[in-house]
């Protein structure tokens, strides 16, 4: 448990539409739940999925995507983070980056060093699975959003390997093997933190 003046850890899940993050989640926070205080926070999807041709559209759907992250950081200060254990974010500034990469958003680097006040994760999981196993996880779901397809998940998988860089904490997860193998490696990697 925490000292009541310090801020929870937080931990961030990341990685392409079905890379299984909501799933590893999920069974972090039952994990976690046991002993301490666990907030899950999520960050909405951006509006950059809807970008069309028209630039003038492009540029306000752009500047709200902006406008939505840090909003998603100010509510999560909001939420009183002091009061717990352990933030789980369901997706990070990381994932928005990397899929905005994958819509060509420029200046990626400047939007990062612009939100360097905002509290990075102590540690950010990025479940990395092929785009063909992602695809397939996705297509047994009841809802599938448009743009989940091979050439925007491939996109997006190249956007998180160049944006991870930008960022300290981050630890690879092979999420081709079972659940349970996988978040072993969550359990493992969470203990050497606390």
């Amino acid at each position: 448990m925490k000292s009541e003046d310090k801020r929870g850890k937080i931990i961030a899940f990341c990685g392409i539409d079905g890379s299984g993050k909501s799933t590893q989640l999920k069974l972090t926070k039952e994990y976690l739940s046991k002993e301490a205080k666990v907030l899950v926070a999520k960050l909405p999807y951006s509006p950059l999925n809807k970008i069309g041709d028209n630039k003038f559209f492009d540029l306000i759907l752009k500047g709200y995507s902006g406008l939505r992250i840090i909003s998603y950081y100010y509510d999560l200060q909001r939420k009183q983070i002091n009061n717990y254990d352990y933030i789980l974010c369901d997706r990070h500034l990381l994932c928005y980056l990397a899929y905005a990469y994958a819509y060509n958003v420029p200046h990626l680097k400047i939007v990062r060093d612009l939100l360097f006040m905002v509290d990075d994760p102590d540690l950010i999981f990025y479940f990395d699975v092929p785009v063909d196993m992602a695809l397939e996880r996705i297509n047994k779901r009841s809802f599938k959003d448009r743009n989940e397809n091979a050439r925007v998940l491939s996109k997006a998988k190249e956007g998180y390997e160049y944006v991870m860089g930008l960022f300290d904490n981050v630890y690879r997860i092979d999420n081709t093997l079972s659940e349970m193998e996988s978040f072993e490696k969550v359990k493992e990697k969470i203990k050497k933190y606390e």
